[in-house]
């Protein structure tokens, strides 16, 4: 995979913004650089600077980070993450030859926040092996920091960092980005069987056996691949069937309930609750106006 920043050469850039942005993701510096020698060293308990963030990624070679007394590499493929003011050190050995890399550094409450929450997830040393949406944005990024994009302005800005924080989060819940396209056939017909047919008492082994796969092989595959289990994705059809049925027919929730294959009314208004957050009849009510409502559910 080729990234946008691999066209160019490597520079690092500095913002400041005239305005003030509440506490969105703010960019403060983008860069890449190659260090050679051992005086790069970065203590987070020393910085002059304001509170904020980093990401870093290794392009090639390796570096270090200690983190509250403990050392991790940082080779090819893996990145750190810190906040500043904080209790690391990340530097380079020069034994190690060179320390090739991307980096971000953000401010702002979100940036923050976002962070240590991912820090929690995460630990503070990430591989992104299989994984490369999230650097992606941080290279589309400095792509367009780099050439100057004049209508490339502060709010377009945050909203490639917040994209490459979804990234990371869909990372940290095991979710792979996979494009319609790329769904492999066996789960794409499984899905097409819980689209046609999800008003039909569908089961597992029977979803399994359309995929041409075993029950716990197209379990696991599914789940990787959607990030819900095969009966969840379906009752998530289901209830987005029942949900414009009943903005845009009248008929009585038992009926939909039969038609979208819940085993009874019962059952279909506590799923349904338990997944929109209002009763059947709530949910009718509240878009009784919105005769093309569409609903979606996500994980």
């Amino acid at each position: 995979m080729r990234f946008p920043h691999e066209s160019l050469t490597p520079r690092s850039f500095y913002t400041r913004y005239l305005t003030p942005m509440s506490d969105s993701l703010r960019l403060l510096a983008i860069g890449w650089e190659y260090v050679n020698s051992s005086s790069y060293r970065w203590d987070g308990l020393k910085r002059q600077a304001e509170d904020g963030a980093i990401f870093q990624f290794t392009l090639s070679g390796q570096g270090i980070i200690r983190y509250r007394n403990r050392e991790y590499f940082v080779p090819k493929d893996c990145g750190f993450l810190c906040t500043v003011p904080g209790d690391h050190i990340y530097y380079f050995d020069e034994n190690d030859g060179d320390w090739e890399f991307m980096f971000i550094a953000v401010q702002g409450g979100d940036a923050l926040r976002h962070w240590n929450s991912l820090i929690q997830w995460f630990g503070p040393v990430i591989s992104f092996q299989d994984q490369p949406e999230p650097l992606l944005c941080i290279s589309r990024l400095y792509s367009l920091v780099y050439n100057n994009d004049q209508q490339f302005d502060k709010f377009a800005i945050s909203a490639e960092l917040y994209r490459f924080v979804m990234e990371m989060q869909r990372m940290a819940e095991g979710r792979h980005i996979v494009l319609p396209g790329h769904t492999p056939e066996p789960i794409r017909r499984a899905i097409q069987l819980m689209q046609s047919q999800y008003a039909l008492p569908l089961s597992l082994d029977e979803l399994a056996s359309c995929a041409g796969m075993s029950r716990y092989h197209f379990s696991r595959t599914f789940h990787a691949k959607t990030g819900l289990q095969p009966m969840v994705y379906l009752r998530k059809i289901r209830i987005e069937k029942a949900s414009a049925l009943l903005t845009q027919t009248g008929k009585t929730v038992e009926a939909i309930a039969r038609e979208t294959g819940f085993e009874s009314s019962n059952y279909f208004i506590r799923i349904f609750k338990q997944l929109v957050g209002m009763t059947p009849n709530e949910y009718r009510q509240s878009c009784s106006s919105l005769s093309t409502h569409s609903l979606r559910i996500e994980k």
